[in-house]
């Protein structure tokens, strides 16, 4: 039996131990009007980070800079192949613009450089998106990500067997507050539990060596454990997406680049549903994204690497539209901004409407109604 085979057979297992799921112009003066700021919550100050410090910004109105997480699963796929875009380059050259991609670990990394006005468009998970829409003007106009955040034990167990365990988490994350709520729906809370932040790249390791006992993650961290520790077990999963999301004044300055870069964003999905070996570059493309930002071995095969994207956005869509039903009154991402709230990420004045404002579903319709516009079935990846 193959180590895939393995870690789905795992996986498979795993899953009966899961209590439920929740479920443009070309000028070149410097840019103006950078993300406005509502009483914005203070943030760790990432300007001497050892890898961002050497980050070279073009502040000038022909370069759109993105912020991407490469292991960000699998948003790293899709940010890897719009990078390689011959048709977005194309595009935005007509407009005398050009597009530049700087790699951060997480999002509340790309939302720090997106509030001082070094990058354009940023991509991050749930909590990422409505920390920015919550405290800057953003729009969010796709989802970039719909899978799960894993808790994963260093044994089988219940999730009442966590009380008293040591937990690792990522504070102010999606898999933070998937936590939360995993444990009460068994009726614990977190005092009952010993919670212990930390990165989520050290979490396999720190599961091993007992510094804790379970951890919450995204992917693909739950399933490099999975594979590299073959004794951890999924004991629950939860449903999380992410977003791609454009500050609102270069929006307001330049729709249809906003437009171009979705258009990307699906070529990318068609491209790599269309055929199993654009996957596998694809995944190839991300591993060496991963592996250049963190200066580790990701630990997954490329083959592993891409079962895992397909069980993601890649799996499910072609057309990454924002669910209507997410941004009801009381639904998960109204839940996940009240959180925030609790732990003083979002200052507590702010309301509901201004994250739900922030989300764009028109553009996505208008790119998807005018295919042959936006060419996204015309693919040519340098």
């Amino acid at each position: 039996m193959d180590s895939t085979v393995k870690v789905k057979a795992k996986i498979i297992i795993s899953l009966s131990l899961i209590v439920g799921v929740i479920l443009i112009t070309s000028t070149t003066f410097l840019k103006t009007g950078k993300a406005e700021k509502h009483s914005v919550v203070s943030m760790p100050d990432l300007s001497n980070h050892p890898t961002y410090s050497n980050y070279k910004f073009n502040n000038t109105e022909d370069v759109v800079n993105i912020g991407v997480q490469p292991i960000y699963s699998p948003t790293g796929f899709i940010s890897e192949t719009m990078k390689r875009d011959a048709v977005l380059n194309k595009e935005l050259s007509r407009s005398g613009m050009k597009l530049r991609f700087y790699a951060f670990l997480k999002g509340d990394d790309v939302n720090y450089f997106l509030r001082r006005g070094d990058i354009d468009v940023g991509i991050g998970g749930d909590m990422p998106a409505i920390t920015a829409a919550a405290t800057l003007d953003i729009i969010v106009p796709a989802l970039i990500q719909q899978g799960f955040t894993s808790v994963i034990a260093n044994r089988p167990m219940l999730i009442r067997e966590l009380r008293g365990k040591k937990i690792g988490y990522a504070f102010g994350s999606n898999a933070h507050y998937a936590l939360l709520k995993t444990l009460s729906s068994d009726g614990l809370n977190e005092a009952q539990v010993k919670l212990i932040p930390m990165e989520v790249t050290e979490m396999p390791e720190a599961l091993q060596t007992g510094k804790i006992e379970a951890f919450s993650a995204w992917e693909p961290t739950s399933t490099i454990t999975l594979t590299k520790y073959p004794e951890s077990v999924v004991i629950h999963r939860y449903l999380s997406s992410g977003y791609i999301y454009f500050v609102k004044t270069f929006s307001d300055r330049h729709p249809e680049v906003v437009r171009h870069i979705i258009a990307a964003e699906i070529r990318a999905l068609r491209w790599m549903q269309s055929n199993r070996q654009n996957l596998l570059q694809a995944s190839e493309w991300a591993i060496q994204a991963g592996e250049d930002l963190t200066n580790r071995k990701l630990e997954l095969s490329v083959e592993q690497y891409a079962s895992l994207a397909e069980s993601d956005i890649l799996g499910l869509t072609s057309a990454p539209i924002i669910p209507q039903n997410d941004l009801r009154q009381n639904g998960p991402l109204h839940m996940e901004f009240e959180f925030l709230k609790n732990l003083g990420k979002i200052p507590d004045t702010t309301n509901w409407d201004k994250v739900y404002n922030s989300f764009d579903l028109q553009t996505m319709i208008d790119v998807l109604a005018h295919s042959r516009k936006y060419k996204l079935n015309e693919f040519d990846y340098e």
